[in-house]
């Protein structure tokens, strides 16, 4: 379970109410449920909530490829516990439902009425546990790329992300994990590492340079506390809860990921209006690798629960 974990690590009826956002902090530290969140909001328009990939990661990836969108929207970034710029905390903290009611809680600080949530890869596991426990605070979903929902197919992920990885880049990830910047929690050999491993999930590998983890000094002493999510995660399927929800949804999944294209067939399958769309140019990041099309796909989406 912690190889599968550790994929994940490394491998985000009423529209939002802008005028809120407005006056709300731009960059900064927030008191967020008993905790201090690092949030960040760009653009300007009607307002979506943002929930990066991980566990571990933080929003600074996905921010450079979002400019497009934020022409239209009001995006809110933030760093889920013990990631980023948010305080770290210890490991009895670091479970689903903490983090759903950490979103509820960003949901009051901004004093929107109902989110649109855009979730990036384990992000989706946040924002489906979200839904299920706010059902009624959910006024859209796009999930991009978002991870399996049970353990049986997340084993098919990490089958395929071993088949493609070459023989050279195991060779260095293996020399990068002996390294003594590695064992002394630099951030550049984790950095690298997690580059590596990203490196499968692109369909054009030469567009990996565009990706940018922005990891903090404090990486290795916060993802101690990351493996709060090991327990509920050793066989997990989050399926079962989930049936007829009727929230708009969007999914986008590129053609080049590892996860499987049935994983997110079945996941479609639990709204009662989802649409999937699959990106043959793309993998586990198609904001990245063709964001002009993945960003006409979301805009395109919130332009139709206007009408």
């Amino acid at each position: 379970m912690r190889n599968s974990l550790f994929l994940f690590m490394i491998c985000l009826g009423m529209h939002m109410q802008h005028a809120h956002a407005q006056d709300s902090l731009r960059a900064g530290l927030v008191d967020i449920n008993g905790t201090q969140l690092y949030i960040k909001t760009i653009g300007q328009g009607d307002t979506i909530l943002v929930i990066h990939g991980g566990p571990g990661l933080n929003h600074a990836y996905l921010l450079p490829h979002f400019a497009a969108l934020a022409e239209t929207h009001t995006i809110i970034f933030y760093d889920q516990r013990s990631s980023g710029k948010s305080q770290l905390c210890v490991k009895a903290q670091m479970n689903f439902s903490t983090f759903a009611d950490d979103i509820e809680a960003i949901r009051k600080h901004f004093g929107i009425k109902k989110l649109n949530i855009m979730a990036h890869s384990w992000g989706a596991l946040l924002a489906a546990h979200y839904i299920l426990n706010y059902p009624e605070q959910v006024n859209s979903l796009v999930l991009i790329s978002p991870v399996p929902f049970n353990k049986t197919l997340a084993e098919k992920s990490n089958i395929e992300a071993q088949r493609r990885s070459t023989p050279a880049d195991s060779a260095r990830k293996a020399e990068i994990l002996q390294s003594s910047s590695f064992r002394a929690g630099d951030v550049e050999p984790i950095e690298e590492l997690m580059l590596l491993s990203f490196k499968i999930l692109f369909c054009d590998t030469t567009q990996l340079s565009k990706l940018d983890p922005a990891l903090p000094p404090t990486y290795m002493v916060a993802s101690m506390s990351m493996y709060g999510f090991v327990q509920e995660m050793a066989n997990y399927d989050m399926f079962p809860r989930m049936k007829d929800i009727p929230i708009p949804t969007l999914i986008i999944r590129g053609a080049c990921d590892i996860s499987p294209e049935e994983a997110d067939i079945q996941l479609q399958q639990r709204f009662t209006d989802a649409t999937l769309v699959i990106m043959k140019d793309a993998g586990h990041f198609p904001f990245v690798e063709e964001n002009k099309k993945w960003t006409k796909e979301v805009n395109t989406f919130y332009k139709g629960l206007t009408k």
